[in-house]
């Protein structure tokens, strides 16, 4: 009983070292702020359970920030497409170059992701034994 009753007074101060720790705070840092020792922090790390927590939180602030860019991406567009029009030629080169970038990244990210499906379809369909044989198309 003593160890449940540990626990949900650890709930506390392990939200606050993960924050911390989102934050980009070393694990001494999250201790300062969870209000403990760095031990305790650097035993809470080699828990599955506060590991899981923590790729949680991990997961929802890049979700939350990938939302964030997305919603200024139309606004970051239209001012690149601006500036390929400005009177400065440095400045429309750079601009030029930026959007080209993007758009070959854009490429390559989608033709991985093509490439990514079509090994997950061959491992599904039993795939290891064609891969391992070199016959992969």
């Amino acid at each position: 009983m003593k160890k449940r009753k540990k626990r949900q007074n650890e709930t506390i101060p392990r939200k606050a070292a993960i924050e911390a720790l989102l934050a980009g705070e070393s694990q001494k840092g999250a201790a300062i702020a969870a209000g403990v020792s760095r031990r305790t922090v650097v035993r809470w790390m080699t828990d599955p359970a506060f590991a899981a927590e923590l790729e949680a939180a991990r997961a929802a602030a890049y979700s939350e920030a990938l939302g964030m860019l997305r919603g200024g991406a139309r606004t970051a567009t239209a001012a690149l497409l601006q500036n390929l029009t400005a009177k400065s030629p440095g400045e429309r080169r750079q601009a030029a170059k930026e959007i080209l970038t993007f758009c070959f990244k854009g490429v390559e990210a989608v033709d991985f992701e093509a490439r990514l499906k079509h090994v997950e379809e061959l491992l599904e369909a039993g795939g290891i034994e064609i891969i391992r044989a070199g016959r992969v198309s």
